[in-house]
């Protein structure tokens, strides 16, 4: 068995056909985050980029909400965990697949 992460959310290439170097994170019909392949900045060329997107009912920001790892797996683990944070900070629950 894989100790990889296993995504909670479903997640999507958000230019298709681009080359599986970009990929947006959904709650249902929610898009929350999004993750790229770094191939232009200095020092973190070839790490994954991770950042929470404008979700239109948070009223309150936790920081970071974004930064870079080694994976796209942990890439994805941490926009989903801060994303889970958001949920909770605003009294929400996931959408649902």
């Amino acid at each position: 068995m894989s100790n990889q992460y296993q995504a909670k959310y479903k997640w999507r290439e958000t230019w298709p056909r681009e080359g599986h170097q970009d990929f947006s994170g959904f709650d249902g019909e929610q898009s929350f985050g999004r993750i790229q392949l770094d191939q232009t900045s200095h020092g973190k060329m070839g790490m994954w980029k991770w950042n929470i997107t404008q979700v239109p009912w948070v009223r309150k920001q936790i920081v970071p909400h974004g930064g870079w790892e080694e994976t796209t797996r942990e890439a994805c683990r941490r926009v989903e965990d801060h994303y889970e944070k958001l949920l909770e900070l605003h009294g929400r629950q996931k959408s649902g697949q």
